[in-house]
C-alpha cells in the first residue's frame, strides 16, 4: 500500500536522526540518565551498568538500526516494537518537565515530551499493523473458536465448552446419552428380532412348501418310469421264456441226433429249466417292481437335495457367466 510506503520512512527517519544525535553527543543525555543509574545501582549493585554514555550510545545504535529497518519495510512490526521500547526511558527521564523549575526548560521539555509521546503512538500503531493480514491474536481466537465449535458439534447435547468445571458435567451427560442410545438400540433390536425371525421362518416355510409341492411330482414321475420299466420287463419275460424253450428244444434235438442218452438228459434238464423259468418269472417281475418302487422312493427322498444342488450349481453357473461377461466387456472397452 502506498500510504505505508510513505509513512514508514517518515516515522523511521525521526528515530534515525535521534539515534545519530545520541551517538554523536551522548553526554547531554547521559547527565539526565546518570541519576537514575545511580539510584538503580544502589538498589541492585551488580545489575545496573555504571557508564551512562555507553547506554546512550547503545540506545542510539538500536534506534538507528530499528529506524532504518522500519523505513525499508524489513520486519516493520518487530522494528516498531524495539523503537517503542527504546523511546519509553528517554521520554520518562530526559523530558521530565514536571521536575523542571526553569520556565524555558520546562516548556522545551514539555514540547519534547509531546513529540516523544506522538512518536510512541506512531510506533505502537506500526507494531500492530498486520497489513490487512489476520493478527496472531485473531488467528489464535479463531482457532480456539473453531475448536470449541468442533467439540460442541461432536457432543450430541450441544455443550458450548469442555473446560473447567463444565467438563465433568459434559462427560456425565455424554455417558448418560451414550447409555440412553445403547438402551434404545437394544430395545429396537429386541423388538425387531421376532419380526426378523418370523420373516426367516416364513421364507423357509415357503421354500419348504415349494419343495414339498414339487416332490410328489418328481416322485410320481419316478414311479411312472419305474412301473413302465417293470411292465416292460414283465412283458418280455414270457417271450424270453419261449425263446429259451425253443433254443433248448433245438439244442435237445441236436443232442438227440448225436446221442440218444445225451438228448434224453438234455430234454429232462431243458424241461426242468423251462418249468423253473416259468415258475420264477412272476417272482422276478415282482422283485423288479419292488426294486423299482424302492428306487422311486429313494429318488423321491433325494429329489429336494438334488433340486437344491441343481439350484446352487445354476447360481454358480450364473455368477461365473456374469463374471465372464464383465471381463469380456472390460476387455472390449479397453
Amino acid at each position: 500500500m502506498l500510504l505505508r510506503k510513505l509513512a514508514r520512512p517518515l516515522l523511521g527517519s525521526a528515530f534515525i536522526a535521534s539515534g545519530v544525535d545520541a551517538l554523536r553527543s551522548p553526554t547531554e543525555s547521559a547527565h539526565a540518565v546518570q541519576p537514575v543509574l545511580d539510584a538503580g545501582r544502589e538498589a541492585v549493585p551488580n545489575g545496573v551498568p555504571a557508564d551512562a554514555e555507553t547506554i546512550i550510545k547503545v540506545t542510539g545504535a538500536v534506534q538507528v538500526g530499528a529506524g532504518a529497518a522500519l523505513a525499508l519495510g524489513k520486519a516493520p512490526r518487530i522494528a516498531s516494537t524495539i523503537l517503542a521500547g527504546s523511546l519509553i526511558p528517554s521520554t520518562v527521564y530526559e523530558t521530565d518537565f514536571w521536575n523542571e523549575t526553569d520556565p524555558a526548560l520546562r516548556s522545551a521539555k514539555r514540547a519534547a515530551f509531546t513529540k516523544n509521546v506522538g512518536l510512541l503512538g506512531g510506533v505502537l500503531i506500526a507494531s500492530a499493523d498486520t497489513e490487512g493480514k489476520p493478527s496472531l491474536a485473531w488467528r489464535g481466537r479463531r482457532r480456539i473458536g473453531d475448536a470449541r465449535e468442533n467439540v460442541a458439534g461432536a457432543l450430541p447435547f450441544g455443550a458450548s465448552n469442555s473446560s473447567g468445571s463444565d467438563f465433568a458435567e459434559t462427560s456425565a451427560q455424554l455417558a448418560e446419552t451414550t447409555r440412553h442410545r445403547a438402551a434404545e438400540l437394544s430395545t429396537t433390536v429386541s423388538e425387531r428380532a421376532p419380526e426378523v425371525l418370523d420373516t426367516v421362518r416364513s421364507r423357509a416355510n415357503k421354500l419348504a412348501g415349494e419343495v414339498a409341492d414339487r416332490a410328489p411330482e418328481v416322485a410320481a414321475t419316478a414311479r411312472d418310469r419305474a412301473n413302465k420299466l417293470a411292465g416292460e420287463v414283465a412283458d418280455r419275460a414270457p417271450d424270453a421264456a419261449a425263446q429259451a424253450r425253443g433254443r433248448a428244444n433245438k439244442l435237445a434235438g441236436e443232442v438227440a441226433d448225436r446221442a440218444p442218452d445225451v438228448a434224453a438228459q438234455a430234454r429232462g434238464r431243458a424241461n426242468k429249466l423251462a418249468g423253473e423259468l416259468a415258475d420264477r418269472a412272476p417272482d422276478a417281475a415282482a422283485q423288479a417292481r419292488g426294486r423299482a418302487n424302492k428306487l422311486a422312493d429313494q429318488l423321491a427322498d433325494r429329489a429336494p437335495d438334488a433340486a437344491a444342488k441343481a439350484r446352487g450349481r445354476a447360481v454358480q453357473a450364473g455368477d461365473q457367466a456374469a463374471r465372464r461377461t464383465r471381463r469380456l466387456r472390460s476387455r472390449a472397452a479397453n
